[in-house]
């Protein structure tokens, strides 16, 4: 079963495309970011510092001060998920407590702060819950990080109307923030293109690799095929192109070359030690022996151990005639038929099922 698309991930142009794209490329923004470098953990220092003395330096004109201590205590545990190497799009399951997190935190400031008169640094949490609905979008949670956002900026504005400063007042004081998922958003919009251009470069390498892989293995197999032409012919035709006369031990191991190099042509499934070596034990006994190969397709363990047992134990048991064994093409109910016909004219016929079974 195929993954599921993620919505959010395909949400901006220029997004990476499915949640499994990054997985199935290797590099993502988190990585592209170094999420999982020393420098990534010196500025989540900074960040949970940062909020840390906001509220302590603020705490004298809250009127809760409790409730800010325990946003700041939320936010930073927000803070370290967020920034925890893991591939994009984001979890569901962390983006949800993220989500949740700023909600709360919120409301916990809101709550805390007074009614009038200037707050400063006392609302803190704006910046700090911009962050991390910064690297939300950032990681591929585009939609439900604008959704947090937007619930972040009616708590703030409602707040503002109870507390008698004004719907504009709260309009005005998280608005910036709003501004900054924007730019959040297009950033990372331009880091999945680079991604998708990084990735792609990749897969261009990988794929050049494997091609000359491919065209390497295949000059090897060429060279191993002339070797053992060489080592099987090169001595008979030598013998032939001295002019010399042939004497009827030549002859036979002639007719014993030409028989094999037919075999690794026409048959080259069946072209296995343990065939090669009955066939030519057959051969010398003077019968005549065909093997044919019409699959094309490497044969499995247990298809290759069928295979040599009936095809050894039928040209061991025939004195003289002719045997013709034969891989069938693949999706045929058999694998190998073997015909064996005695000089007597007697006729055996040993199939080989697609199951290896004899």
């Amino acid at each position: 079963m195929s993954a599921p698309v993620d919505v959010e991930a395909t949400a901006v142009p220029g997004s990476a495309g499915p949640d499994t794209a990054p997985r199935r490329r290797g590099t993502d923004i988190s990585q592209l970011v170094g999420l999982h470098t020393s420098g990534a953990l010196a500025i989540l220092g900074v960040y949970l510092i940062s909020n840390v003395a906001f509220v302590a330096t603020t705490a004298d004109i809250l009127v809760h001060p409790w409730a800010s201590w325990l946003a700041v205590a939320l936010v930073s545990v927000g803070g370290v998920v967020v920034s925890r190497p893991h591939p994009d799009p984001f979890s569901s399951r962390l983006t949800y407590l993220v989500m949740a997190i700023v909600v709360v935190s919120t409301v916990l400031v809101a709550y805390a702060l007074p009614d009038s008169g200037s707050l400063g640094r006392a609302t803190w949490h704006l910046g700090a819950n911009t962050w991390l609905l910064w690297f939300l979008i950032l990681r591929r949670r585009i939609i439900r990080a604008w959704i947090t956002g937007v619930l972040m900026l009616l708590i703030t504005m409602a707040w503002a109307e109870l507390s008698g400063r004004g719907l504009v007042s709260g309009l005005m004081l998280a608005s910036p923030q709003v501004m900054l998922l924007l730019i959040a958003t297009l950033f990372g919009a331009g880091l999945r293109r680079s991604t998708a251009r990084i990735n792609a470069l990749a897969q261009r390498s990988l794929d050049a690799a494997a091609a000359a892989g491919a065209v390497e293995a295949a000059r090897r197999i060429q060279d191993q095929r002339a070797d053992e032409l060489a080592e099987v012919a090169v001595p008979v035709l030598t013998a032939i192109a001295t002019g010399a006369a042939l004497t009827d031990d030549a002859r036979a191991e002639i007719i014993r070359v030409e028989a094999q190099l037919r075999d690794s042509v026409r048959g080259r499934g069946l072209a296995m030690p343990a065939v090669v070596a009955a066939a030519t034990r057959a051969r010398e006994r003077g019968v005549e022996v065909t093997l044919l190969d019409d699959r094309n397709v490497p044969l499995t363990g247990e298809e290759s151990l069928a295979v040599v047992s009936a095809v050894v134990s039928a040209l061991d048991s025939v004195v003289s005639g002719n045997v013709t064994a034969r891989l069938l093409p693949v999706g045929r109910e058999e694998l190998l038929t073997l015909v064996s016909q005695c000089s007597d004219g007697e006729t055996q016929r040993v199939v080989v099922a697609a199951d290896a079974e004899v």
